[in-house]
């Protein structure tokens, strides 16, 4: 076999793992981190009716720092292993923070199958917060207003006091993670 042949077969393997390795250590800084420097971007206002007939409106809770958690389900059921778990994470920081200090938690769902059964997942994920269908008329115009900050299934999006956008984590990030940021916005 011709050395150069040799010479660029190491070169390609060399290329592709360096490629790989940088792959691999941005996509770890992006676990748990920032999709971009978010500077007092006001979150846009929507209102959501939680399965439970419970109506959510961002406008209403000034004062408050808010979880969004976007998600979609398929039908059956099936939620993606980011969002399983993004709900286990959430569940630990609903249970230090809901219903004892000004937090807010709402898990918006893109569910447009009948058979998605929303309320079977809140049972057997311990949600106890406002888990509502963006679908639930026909449109996704939650998702759609939020697009800008490059959400995707699984997104958490943390909102501060002053109804501003403070945080995007668009991979899996911890309960640690979480708090730590609520904890800043709260100013605690």
């Amino acid at each position: 076999m011709p050395r150069y042949r040799v010479l660029i077969g190491v070169c390609l393997v060399a290329f592709v793992s360096i490629a790989y390795g940088a792959w691999q250590y941005y996509g770890q800084l992006q676990t748990d981190g920032d999709v971009k420097n978010i500077s007092a971007n006001p979150a846009p206002n929507f209102s959501l009716n939680d399965i439970n007939g419970t109506q959510f409106s961002l406008s209403q809770h000034s004062g408050d720092v808010i979880v969004l958690h976007f998600m979609a389900v398929g039908c059956g059921g099936q939620i993606s292993p980011i969002n399983d778990y993004q709900l286990s994470q959430l569940e630990t920081v609903c249970n230090n923070y809901c219903g004892r200090k000004a937090v807010k938690i709402v898990s918006v769902v893109v569910a447009t199958c009948p058979s998605s059964d929303l309320a079977q997942i809140r049972i057997n994920k311990s949600i106890t917060w406002i888990l509502g269908n963006d679908y639930d008329d026909g449109k996704i115009d939650i998702i759609d207003a939020y697009t800008s900050y490059l959400i995707e299934d699984g997104t958490i999006i943390l909102v501060d006091k002053m109804l501003n956008v403070a945080q995007v984590y668009i991979e899996a990030v911890t309960a640690d993670t979480l708090s730590f940021k609520i904890d800043q916005l709260l100013g605690a």
